[in-house]
């Protein structure tokens, strides 16, 4: 009885320390959907990995893998067959939405921008919508998140720039 009991015990606090709380978004470019992107959250990082659906793949492959710790940023991406590999400056350069996404959900709130003086950025909340204006990006003017009253992960993000996208929450 009493190994039971631990076992259970043991098998909890292993559940407990390890959930990732995660997130599926259906990506759309425009308007189109294009594929899937899922956000994990752990207790020390942050995982985004995104690919076009099966269907498309034949017009364009593309794969990314985004990892968020404290020790920086890594982005990996699948571009049809070339592949490449980025760190920190290179994907505030690349993709400048996904490290300002994954600060404010890791902070859970709204993040100092004074602490990212190489990155600059500028943060309005209204409500449950918050907007992120990177202030350097050629690529993006302005990213909306539009905030979960039960998850640290949106319900809605709005990318605008040179190409729109749009994640709405699936799972």
């Amino acid at each position: 009885m009493r190994r039971t009991a631990l076992s259970v015990f043991l098998f909890l606090i292993c559940f407990f320390t390890t959930y990732a709380e995660k997130g599926v978004y259906k990506a759309y470019v425009y308007f189109i959907p294009v594929g899937e992107i899922t956000f994990s959250l752990e207790k020390d990082r942050i995982l985004v990995k995104g690919e076009t659906y099966k269907s498309l793949r034949w017009i364009y492959n593309y794969t990314f893998r985004f990892e968020a710790n404290n020790s920086g940023y890594y982005l990996y991406e699948k571009e049809n067959k070339k592949e490449k590999i980025y760190k920190n400056k290179q994907i505030e350069e690349k993709k400048p939405w996904l490290p300002l996404i994954v600060k404010y959900i890791k902070e859970g709130k709204k993040p100092d921008s004074d602490k990212d003086p190489d990155f600059p950025y500028r943060i309005e909340e209204k409500g449950d919508t918050v907007f992120i204006y990177p202030l350097k990006s050629k690529k993006v003017k302005k990213i909306i998140l539009k905030l979960s009253k039960n998850s640290r992960l949106p319900e809605k993000i709005e990318i605008d720039g040179k190409i729109d996208i749009k994640l709405e929450r699936i799972k």
